[in-house]
């Protein structure tokens, strides 16, 4: 699992720009953490969709590449809940369902009390190439 946690922090260049942190990853499972500056702010200086959603998203991939095989999105979806303006936000990405092809992940997205800020559903098409392919 270290190698996929040094994947991510290594090659997922727009992850790493955003100040997102992948804390910890297992079989199925990851979570990321992203602490609110003001660059993730929109105009009306709440957290911006597109922060959450990237945050959302570096947890669903790692989870779903967790096994190392390439898994890549081919669908996703996210619901805000609830707005914020400072603090930290975690994501929680548990693995739904898998098989050969086809794997579906639910993230959750949490400040720092644990509050549900956003949920967010992904699915993942399963290619037969490895992570370490592409190191």
């Amino acid at each position: 699992m270290k190698d996929i946690i040094k994947f991510f922090t290594e090659k997922d260049q727009f992850a790493r720009h955003t100040g997102i942190e992948l804390l910890e990853i297992s079989e199925g499972y990851a979570r990321a953490k992203l602490e609110i500056q003001k660059q993730h702010l929109n105009g009306v200086g709440i957290a911006h969709g597109g922060a959450l959603f990237t945050l959302a998203d570096l947890a669903f991939a790692a989870a779903s590449n967790s096994d190392g095989q390439v898994s890549v999105a081919i669908n996703a979806n996210v619901s805000f809940l609830k707005a914020l303006s400072t603090g930290t936000l975690y994501a929680e990405a548990k693995e739904v369902s898998k098989n050969r092809k086809i794997a579906s992940y639910d993230v959750l997205i949490m400040d720092q009390d644990n509050d549900i800020i956003a949920t967010f559903q992904g699915m993942v098409y399963r290619k037969q190439e490895l992570i370490s392919e592409y190191r």
